[in-house]
């Protein structure tokens, strides 16, 4: 998961020329879902969003003060093209929630925002919808989140979406902080096994996953290209 988070003085939303939600002095979060997320990922971005100091104290000091110690508000407006990749010079959105999970998940993190501050300070946008945002953002003040930077969760195998992300870990444990490729314990050089966790995967297991993943991954294409024609 992704997110922009702006100081702000005020911010609003707009759908066709309506203003659907308005906020003063606080923060707005654009939030973009990545295919992969899961509810561990909108805990991780909430947490920083309300944690974030950067406002001064009393005394002038700078970067001491979050969200909540200065009773702000929230506009959080969801942002699917946070995700965006390019080939050429179009941009691609594959690597994007499709829209039924999204939104389900997008609705999960309000609900728990809200329950980490104040269902009364957090405002919404309009999932899917063509939304016009104003700014004034102060300082200005833009920070960029991700629930998976250095500083968060490490993937487990569930989240590659790619065949080449298991080979690595069949071949040589590469890109897995917690897995390693290892001979078997009765000496068989041939038959490797990957180990995450409590987990032991045999190659076979890898290879049927590998599989899988791929076969989901067409599915989720071809879903989201139907919606965006539909659209």
């Amino acid at each position: 998961m992704k997110a922009v988070l702006q100081r702000v003085v005020n911010a609003s939303v707009a759908v066709d020329g309506e203003t659907i939600s308005s906020i003063n002095k606080g923060l707005l979060i654009l939030v973009g879902i990545d295919r992969y997320d899961e509810p561990s990922d909108a805990t991780q971005i909430i947490k920083k969003i309300l944690t974030a100091k950067l406002w001064e104290d009393e005394d002038g000091g700078g970067w001491k003060k979050n969200v909540k110690d200065i009773d702000g508000e929230v506009l959080c407006v969801s942002q699917f093209t946070l995700l965006a990749t390019f080939k050429g010079s179009k941009p691609d959105f594959h690597e994007s929630m499709s829209t039924v999970p999204g939104k389900a998940l997008y609705s999960s993190f309000l609900e728990e925002i809200k329950q980490a501050y104040h269902p009364l300070k957090i405002k919404d946008g309009r999932f899917g919808a063509n939304m016009q945002v104003s700014l004034t953002n102060d300082g200005p003040v833009t920070i960029l989140l991700s629930s998976k930077d250095k500083n968060s969760r490490t993937p487990t195998p569930s989240q590659t979406p790619t065949s080449s992300g298991l080979r690595k870990v069949k071949n040589k444990g590469q890109g897995y902080p917690n897995g390693v490729a290892r001979h078997n314990k009765n000496g068989e050089g041939s038959k490797k096994v990957f180990e995450a966790g409590n987990q032991t995967v045999g190659q076979d297991a890898l290879e049927k996953l590998d599989t899988q993943l791929e076969e989901r991954v067409k599915e989720l294409q071809l879903e989201e290209k139907a919606e965006r024609s539909s659209a």
